[in-house]
């Protein structure tokens, strides 16, 4: 079953039945839900599914052909498909009545043996396929560098795939607490693919050991297997994300922490945000290219829980030495990586019920934030009001004196807007119908 995907699903079938050829291009990080959104589309429809392997230029492109020579049972065909343009051709060539979808999944492994294979692509759309009675999707875990997102925008369909909402955990796991939803949240995200491996006949520990510490434990690479899908020497990635599960958010202190210039992290942050496993943000109002307050967030929360936990320790872990890992679970999980986990998990939320927050619709929405460690979790105005929100682990006790220093801070915002306030508490979503 897939969920909470509707709106993309609607796109898919909108373009499915339109009266012209139509391609589209579904970006989305490893593990996201690329895969099942496109094969649950697919059902009950004519279709060509083209899923590719990391392998030699040879077999890939012989592989792909296969495809498409088993689909219109094309006998005796003996010609050699070493090129990515052979296959295009060959489909060009097809006789298509009804309407067609052909899929090509993970088109970055083609771009690995042929850099020119999206140029290929879209000439080959433009000037011979795009007259065929064909639905093209293609999908990619990783961003196509320079311009080309720019280019393919004006002639195709774009989705982004991002995290699924926090309710899903409630669809998939059933009768949980809000707090317990909440720690589960931290642990797994909202990814399906993760969530059908935690067991609810068993309490938290339990789950963290089956999922991420026992010897045969699902998860107990996700890091590695997640980098090493895309990238070969994987060792300074993982150590860019584990100083960012650290809290380590801007360049700089990366650097520092790995003790090396910034200039030298460049092309890795960059690798990172293009396979989108990270995301770069800025305050509210600042230039994302130029501002110096950038700061970098791991996206999933699994994989920043295996930064955070297991990475470090994974020697130890191999060894069946679980003190100092459980030990460090026991002693923050709740009271670190919970808090900011249920921080995100509001901006999310605020983020999707904007004008029932605010009672009127942003014209924009963000967080704020400076170099001497001030920080307004979610700032919205439009073209009479700003709203300061402070987003608290703590409980109402505490609200008296954060709504102060709210107050205090927002005076750092310059604005000639009427100001507003909100206090979020832990009880207000743990009594509250947030998320379910």
């Amino acid at each position: 079953m897939l969920l909470n995907r509707n709106e993309q699903l609607k796109q898919l079938q909108d373009n499915f039945e339109a009266l012209t050829s139509k391609i589209h291009f579904i970006f989305g990080r490893k593990y996201i839900g690329k895969t099942a959104l496109v094969t649950s589309f697919l059902k009950n429809k004519e279709s060509i599914f083209i899923s590719l392997n990391d392998m030699s230029s040879n077999l890939l492109f012989s592989s792909m052909a296969d495809e498409i020579i088993r689909h219109f049972s094309i006998f005796n065909s003996n010609q050699n498909f070493s090129t990515f343009e052979d296959v295009l051709t060959l489909l060009e060539k097809q006789n298509i009545q009804n309407r067609l979808i052909v899929v090509i999944e993970d088109f970055q492994n083609i771009l690995k043996v042929d850099k020119t294979a999206l140029d290929i692509l879209l000439y080959s759309w433009k000037k011979r396929l795009s007259k065929k009675n064909i639905y093209l999707i293609v999908t990619s875990s990783v961003l196509f560098k320079g311009n080309y997102l720019d280019n393919i925008k004006k002639y195709s369909t774009i989705t982004f795939l991002n995290n699924l909402r926090f309710n899903t955990i409630n669809n998939i796991v059933k009768n949980l607490s809000k707090l317990d939803q909440l720690c589960l949240y931290t642990l797994l995200g909202t990814s399906p693919k993760y969530l059908k491996y935690y067991n609810k006949n068993m309490n938290l520990a339990e789950n963290i050991y089956a999922i991420f510490l026992s010897s045969n434990s699902y998860l107990s690479n996700l890091g590695i297997d997640i980098l090493k899908a895309e990238i070969q020497d994987i060792g300074t990635y993982c150590s860019i994300l584990y100083a960012i599960s650290l809290g380590k958010t801007k360049i700089g202190d990366i650097a520092t922490f790995l003790n090396v210039k910034s200039t030298y992290l460049t092309r890795y942050i960059q690798k990172l945000l293009d396979m989108m496993i990270i995301v770069k943000q800025t305050p509210i109002n600042s230039d994302e290219k130029s501002s110096k307050f950038g700061r970098y967030l791991i996206q999933d929360n699994a994989l920043n829980f295996w930064f955070y936990y297991i990475y470090p320790n994974k020697a130890s872990i191999q060894k069946e030495d679980l003190t100092v890992i459980t030990k460090k679970i026991q002693e923050d999980f709740m009271n670190k990586t919970v808090q900011e986990s249920y921080k995100r998990y509001i901006k999310e939320y605020i983020n999707n019920y904007k004008r029932e927050t605010f009672g009127y619709e942003p014209i924009n929405i963000g967080s704020w934030w400076d170099n001497n460690g001030n920080v307004i979790d979610i700032v919205a105005y439009d073209k009479k009001t700003i709203t300061f929100v402070l987003v608290l682990w703590q409980d109402e006790d505490m609200a008296k004196i954060s709504y102060g220093r709210l107050k205090v801070i927002s005076e750092k915002v310059e604005t000639t807007l009427q100001k507003k306030y909100i206090i979020v508490s832990k009880n207000s979503f743990l009594n509250s119908k947030i998320g379910i």
